[in-house]
């Protein structure tokens, strides 16, 4: 994964799940379960709030570019220059 600049990657998210983690699937490629239900999207922001503490992010600095209704999702990370 590229640490300065932008990178995209690809999550497959499961909603209503027993209990909240993220698994490690390949260099740009997770798992990620959450409890929340897919309702107004809480889904995606408890996504977000996750993958922005996992990478060590502001969760500004993600974006879904594609799937946000869609269990398979890209996200586009921005990292801050050093």
């Amino acid at each position: 994964m590229n640490t300065t600049g932008r990178s995209i990657l690809r999550v497959k998210v499961q909603a209503r799940a027993r209990k909240t983690g993220i698994e490690r699937l390949g260099p740009e490629e997770f798992r990620i379960k959450i409890t929340t239900p897919p309702v107004k999207g809480a889904a995606n922001r408890e996504v977000i709030k996750l993958l922005a503490d996992y990478l060590d992010v502001p969760p500004s600095s993600l974006e879904i570019v594609r799937g946000k209704t869609s269990t398979q999702k890209l996200i586009a990370v921005t990292f801050p220059s050093p």
